[in-house]
């Protein structure tokens, strides 16, 4: 019985996590992870190291929000 009521609690959350995912544009945020990723790839990535610098603040940025997300999320 508990579990039932449990499973049932956890079940109004979801609702509001894709809300929240909706707002915080994660499904963007997660993409531009990949294109970053990918433009590390490139021989020349390193070439300028002030925009190579940007772009990994920028890339540890998006993965530090998109776990905080994913921790967050796993605690419901």
């Amino acid at each position: 019985v508990e579990l039932d009521q449990f499973k049932s609690i956890l079940a109004t959350y979801t609702e509001p996590l894709v809300e929240v995912r909706i707002h915080f544009d994660l499904a963007n945020k997660e993409q531009k992870v990949e294109e970053l990723e990918r433009e590390m790839e490139a021989p020349d990535f390193w070439d300028n190291a002030e925009v190579s610098q940007m772009k990994m603040k920028q890339l540890k940025s998006l993965k530090d929000c998109l776990l905080y997300t994913s921790d967050a999320a796993d605690e419901l």
